[in-house]
């Protein structure tokens, strides 16, 4: 299952970087300007950047849900918390080094391995990804004591470019290592 997310993500992204992520236009007045940047900008990180991404990490998510589950045989407690369900694939699969690298990327990204992602856990004091559930679905927290920032992760134009490019290419490495288990 977690592949048909994958391969959404990987479509979606693809668009994103084929349309240079814009967010603006400069160019001649237009009597359809409205109707005219919604078409230039619908692949803009602005307006999918936070589906998208939650569809990437719900894929994670199922990933190892399934991965554990094949070990296991069971389920013991549903969760989304991407950091609890990945100890417990790095212990089912402790030889699975390749994609445990990959999954760690993401589930704890850092400055150096995927800068944008860290700022963005940074801006909303989250250690690692395992609150994407409610940091990419909601505005607020449970609670309703925190407002949640997403800028880290919109408006980015060209700079979130390799990003993208990173996520798809690593979309293509986790099918890979997927088929190894």
């Amino acid at each position: 299952m977690s592949g048909n997310f994958f391969q959404l993500v990987s479509n979606i992204l693809t668009e994103t970087i084929k349309n240079g992520n814009l967010h603006t236009y400069f160019g001649e007045p237009r009597l359809d300007i409205d109707q005219f940047y919604s078409e230039q900008t619908k692949w803009s990180d602005f307006r999918i950047m936070i589906p998208t991404l939650f569809l990437f990490f719900h894929g994670i998510e199922l990933l190892l849900k399934g991965a554990n589950y094949k070990v296991a045989l069971s389920i013991t407690r549903p969760n989304h918390n991407l950091a609890l369900l990945f100890t417990e694939f790095r212990k089912n699969y402790p030889t699975s080094i390749e994609l445990t690298e990959l999954i760690d990327k993401y589930v704890y990204p850092t400055q150096a391995n995927c800068p944008l992602l860290f700022r963005f856990n940074q801006s909303n004091n989250c250690e690692n990804s395992s609150n994407f559930y409610e940091l990419l679905k909601y505005p607020y927290s449970k609670n309703l004591n925190k407002y949640y920032q997403h800028r880290e992760i919109r408006f980015l134009d060209s700079e979130g470019i390799p990003m993208y490019k990173d996520i798809i290419d690593d979309i293509g490495l986790i099918r890979s290592e997927i088929a190894k288990l």
